[in-house]
């Protein structure tokens, strides 16, 4: 949100009250994309087809992988810009700090929909 405004004192307000509420909504999120996942693997059987070498010749474990793979970044950058985040939080970020921060927010928000790509794709092939 605060990125709509220009003035960098109210941008820094905005992130003071909104980012760590926002940051845990986002471990809740994360949380249940690995929950919700998991379930799916479950529900079509598909946690044995991994130990099938075979299976990782078919378009839908290419899909699977990537969108597994896809989640442990979008887990590992979460993790980074929330560290980053909580050492920052009630002082001026350094130039590195704002750079990584936003880097990895943007990192997130783009994995995020190709992850949602990757599931229309798993679905077509299930």
């Amino acid at each position: 949100m605060g990125i709509y405004f220009r003035d960098p004192k109210v941008q820094n307000t905005i992130y003071q009250a909104i980012g760590p509420f926002y940051g845990y909504f986002q471990l809740i999120w994360i949380t249940l994309l690995v929950i919700t996942g998991a379930l799916l693997l479950n529900k079509n059987s598909l946690f044995s087809q991994f130990l099938i070498p075979e299976f990782y010749t078919t378009l839908l474990a290419k899909y699977l992988v990537t969108k597994i793979f896809l989640v442990i970044i979008i887990i590992l950058a979460t993790i980074k810009h929330m560290k980053m985040s909580l050492k920052a939080h009630g002082r001026k970020r350094t130039k590195k700090e704002k750079i990584i921060s936003r880097a990895s927010s943007l990192l997130i928000f783009v994995l995020n929909f190709v992850v949602v790509w990757q599931a229309i794709e798993i679905s077509k092939q299930l």
